[in-house]
């Protein structure tokens, strides 16, 4: 078939189109010519037509890279000094600092507290789904937010339970920290006193994963979804409030 078709090779053996063509590949050329080896002389010995770099000159397309390598060997050279030639333009790219991305490496540092379904507590008549939280049992440490390096209030939890679904289902991953701000709207991880002998005014035994509806000196008010409901807890039952990070915290 390339005999019948020779044009079918001359257009797979084209130079890359990333080389300079025409009048500025013989710029290019000229740049690596040795001093005393006239172009005409060049072509002939390379085997080429003595017309090659005048046809060269007048023309914009590229040359067969046989054609090109040729000349390049007859003076010692090869492709890849095509690119260092001192005539060709230096490039004027400059890297590009995407929108959006860390330049902070992502840590696996970040704690993951173990977590249960504790005992349901019993709040205005109803039954309010606690969960077991041990903030000494660390059971994993995971990748955290870049914005979060060096934060040790930063920590993780397991949701236990469907009553904050479908914001949060049964087994789903949160973060949380905590001392920072309380904004109503906030989902919170709320510890609590327990209710029996072992207060020891620091302590939880249990917490409650809820959405934040109002905070005053003598109550918080949170809300869960399933089922529905708005409580209110003395705050004299409230060792602290941490709030749940969400995507906005980590832009």
């Amino acid at each position: 078939m390339l005999e019948t078709s020779p044009h079918l090779w001359e257009k797979s053996n084209m130079t890359n189109s990333d080389f300079p063509r025409g009048r500025e590949l013989y710029d290019v050329l000229m740049a690596l010519k040795p001093v005393g080896l006239p172009e005409t002389r060049w072509a002939v010995e390379a085997g080429l037509n003595k017309a090659f770099f005048t046809n060269m000159k007048g023309g914009a397309g590229s040359i067969r890279s046989d054609n090109l390598e040729k000349l390049l060997s007859h003076i010692g050279k090869s492709v890849g000094d095509l690119a260092g030639s001192p005539d060709r333009p230096p490039a004027n790219a400059e890297l590009v600092a995407f929108e959006g991305r860390s330049a902070e490496r992502v840590r696996g540092d970040c704690p993951v507290y173990g977590t249960a379904l504790g005992a349901e507590r019993v709040i205005d008549g109803e039954a309010i789904e606690q969960t077991m939280l041990n903030s000494g049992d660390v059971i994993e440490y995971r990748k955290r937010p870049a914005i979060t390096n060096g934060v040790e209030r930063v920590y993780g939890l397991y949701v236990q339970g469907s009553s904050m679904y479908p914001a949060h289902r049964d087994g789903a991953f949160l973060f949380a920290q905590h001392d920072v701000p309380l904004r109503v709207g906030d989902d919170v991880v709320v510890y609590l006193r327990p209710l029996d002998d072992s207060d020891d005014g620091s302590t939880a035994r249990c917490v409650l994963v809820k959405r934040l509806v109002k905070r005053t000196a003598q109550y918080v008010e949170l809300e869960q979804y399933t089922p529905a409901k708005v409580f209110r807890i003395p705050m004299a039952d409230v060792l602290r409030i941490d709030r749940v990070l969400t995507a906005d915290d980590y832009a």
